[in-house]
């Protein structure tokens, strides 16, 4: 999907003397009201600071106003035309202007903290423009593909495409419906030349995501969406500010594992975004139980497909579609997927004999001890940094990161030997020659000055900021001399009640990373809902409640099926259920299920924390997993499964392979597990 200049210059200056009169009549209020900002950074105790300036009298603080509202708006626009350094240059210019209101406001420090914040965000679009000027973004077409009409197929093509059709199996189902044979004709004809690009690249990277797919227990031919998501073009970045080939917005990518801040954006590695979209479609799998709705939950988003198959009374994607329930780029969404997974599993039987993919990505592993210039990187490796670059799409600046010792950076293959050694002989101090830090609460300029092994002039001087020494919390200063060694940081420890401290620095996704569990999890286990916000100081917990006690963990009936007083079970219901994902889940029929529990309606709306009574035994165990249930535990470990979690990150965790982990459970590597189910971890 392609972002839309939505706009010229020209009706901008247009509207400028408008927008400025409404801004002076709104006086300081109209700047200094405080607007709440998602991941805002977390206030810090007080420190000194240089003087400051002489209050401003009540004409030039409105003049100040007056004039950073015109410039925000110049520097928006910069932003939404790709112009990278002009925008940097005019955030710049607001940020002088209306730091002085902000000494002793604390409402307009919020605000300057706002400004700050969009000045990252506008910026990141920014280079995403540029990226696109360059071809390496998503192409008119493809925003086209989706919101254009919905393709028709005439009577006498229908038998001729579909007899091609008829001959490919996929590994899930795939109808061949008139929706869908249309839109092989679209590819074959009027997007032929958009299809053929795309599955020219797919070849770099199709084989691996599959592989990945298997891993995560959902279908491998699942990874065609891809074609219709971004064409398999890493640098694709949406006017809905989605990035990558699997397309995640910034939360929904922090909510499965991807790291995203001004120097990673994990959304663009092809590999962890991959991973991150299968999990992503395991999840909607169990809540709909249905590859198709969950597809368009992909494209449109859970409360989207809910209302709609409230409204249809229905859980078949094609009446939701039909009904037109749906925004049209979705119900052109499923059928172009299905399309596109039919041509690829065959490319020569639809006409795409001639198209030879792109050789697959190979790449090996080096470790990156120290934040390091991208420069001195491809020296080392042997290399260039066009090509370091495309093999680390996820890097947004010139080095490795600050705050990621250790860092993984993938080079050609044959050329990691040595590579450690070259870099061993350049000192850690000159490995940078220019980075980026952000001033924090009680920074000054000789405290990052000593900390980074420079001068204050030379800060000062890089920055462009003449003799001032003011710093606001926020700014961003290039640092003309690489850093000195980091500081030994103690490793994060577990309390016995199986909680850590929240250190300066750190986010859930972070947490979630160095403990071994997702995002989801620390944010159920703390009450924080959809939050991500967290302080220095907090105390959170890192293991579930109920893993501090072995004895208790071992005995812990699951929380989806206890034994009900009348000799039958009992299931509480989380958040996602559907009747008829518990009745599948149990091996119940949909009418047991509502006969015993007295329901009328076809589809009851459930609540989290009802209690549903299960008719019959033992729920059914999830895909050939044998649900040992409490009997027979001794001398075994038994885990019990989490939302999010796969085989092989629960094979990591305890130190097994994914062929061990199933040996041991008697189940093959495709096995789909849901979370309640318990796998047993060690004899």
């Amino acid at each position: 999907m392609l972002p839309t200049r939505s706009g010229t210059r020209s009706r901008w200056i247009a509207l400028l003397p408008l927008l400025l009169a409404a801004a002076l009549a709104a006086g300081c209020a109209a700047l200094g009201r405080p607007a709440p900002v998602a991941g805002a950074p977390p206030p810090e105790p007080a420190a000194s600071v240089p003087a400051a300036p002489a209050p401003l009298s009540p004409e030039e603080r409105e003049a100040a106003i007056a004039r950073s509202i015109e410039l925000v708006l110049l520097a928006r626009e910069q932003a939404r035309l790709g112009l990278v350094d002009e925008a940097e240059a005019t955030w710049r210019r607001v940020f002088d202007l209306v730091a002085p209101l902000a000494v002793r406001d604390e409402e307009m420090s919020r605000r300057l903290r706002a400004l700050r914040i969009e000045r990252d965000r506008s910026i990141a679009e920014a280079e995403a423009l540029a990226a696109l000027g360059t071809g390496a973004g998503v192409s008119e077409e493809s925003q086209e593909i989706l919101e254009g009409p919905e393709p028709r197929l005439g009577k006498e093509r229908v038998e001729e495409v579909g007899e091609a059709a008829a001959g490919v199996e996929a590994d899930y189902p795939v109808v061949r419906n008139r929706q869908v044979l249309a839109w092989i004709e679209q590819y074959q004809g009027p997007w032929r030349a958009w299809f053929a690009g795309s599955l020219r690249r797919s070849g770099r990277w199709v084989e691996r995501f599959r592989e990945i797919f298997a891993e995560e227990g959902i279908p491998r031919d699942l990874v065609y969406m891809a074609h219709v998501e971004s064409g398999f073009k890493t640098s694709a970045y949406s006017r809905a500010r989605a990035r990558g080939i699997f397309q995640f917005i910034a939360s929904t990518g922090r909510r499965y594992g991807l790291v995203v801040d001004w120097w990673v954006d994990e959304r663009a590695d092809p590999e962890k975004s991959c991973r991150a979209a299968a999990a992503y479609l395991r999840d909607l799998y169990a809540e709909f139980g249905d590859w198709y709705l969950a597809l368009a939950a992909y494209n449109a988003g859970e409360g989207r497909v809910r209302r709609a198959i409230r409204r249809a009374r229905s859980r078949d994607f094609w009446v939701l579609s039909r009904r037109r329930l749906l925004r049209r780029e979705t119900r052109n969404y499923v059928p172009a997927i299905l399309a596109a997974t039919l041509i690829s599993k065959d490319p020569r039987s639809f006409g795409f004999g001639d198209v030879v993919p792109e050789e697959p990505e190979r790449y090996e592993l080096v470790t990156v001890p120290t934040p390091t210039d991208l420069e001195i990187l491809a020296r080392c490796a042997r290399t260039d940094v066009a090509t370091l670059r495309r093999l680390n799409p996820a890097l947004r600046r010139h080095q490795t990161p600050p705050h990621w010792p250790d860092f993984p950076l993938k080079v050609p293959p044959g050329h990691a030997k040595g590579f450690a050694e070259a870099l061993a002989k350049i000192p850690p101090e000159k490995r940078i020659v220019r980075i980026e830090y952000r001033v924090r609460r009680g920074d000054t300029l000789s405290r990052i000055a000593r900390r980074h092994g420079t001068t204050i002039r030379a800060i000062q001087q890089a920055n462009g900021m003449g003799r001032r020494t003011l710093l606001h919390p926020g700014q961003v200063l290039v640092i003309p001399r690489g850093p000195a060694p980091p500081e030994p940081r103690r490793p994060a420890r577990i309390g016995p009640d199986g909680t850590t401290i929240v250190r300066r620095g750190d986010t859930l996704s972070r947490i979630a990373r160095r403990f071994g569990v997702t995002v989801r999890d620390l944010q159920r286990w703390n009450g924080l809902g959809r939050s991500t916000r967290i302080v220095a100081g907090q105390r959170l917990r890192v293991r579930p409640p109920w893993s501090t006690d072995r004895a208790h963990r071992a005995a812990r009936p699951r929380r989806s099926g206890r034994a009900a007083a009348g000799g039958g079970r009992v299931h509480v219901v989380r958040r996602g259920d559907t009747l008829w994902g518990i009745a599948r889940r149990y091996g119940v029929t949909l009418a047991d299920l509502r006969a015993a529990n007295g329901f009328r309606r076809r589809n009851p709306l459930l609540r989290p924390g009802q209690r549903i009574r299960i008719p019959g035994a033992a729920p059914r165990p999830a895909s050939r997993i044998a649900s040992r249930g409490r009997e027979g535990t001794a001398g075994r470990r038994i885990h019990v499964v989490r939302r999010g979690e796969t085989l092989s990150r629960i094979a990591r965790r305890y130190g097994l392979t994914v062929r061990q982990l199933c040996d041991l459970n008697g189940i093959d590597p495709h096995t789909v597990i849901h979370p309640g189910d318990r796998l047993t971890v060690a004899r």
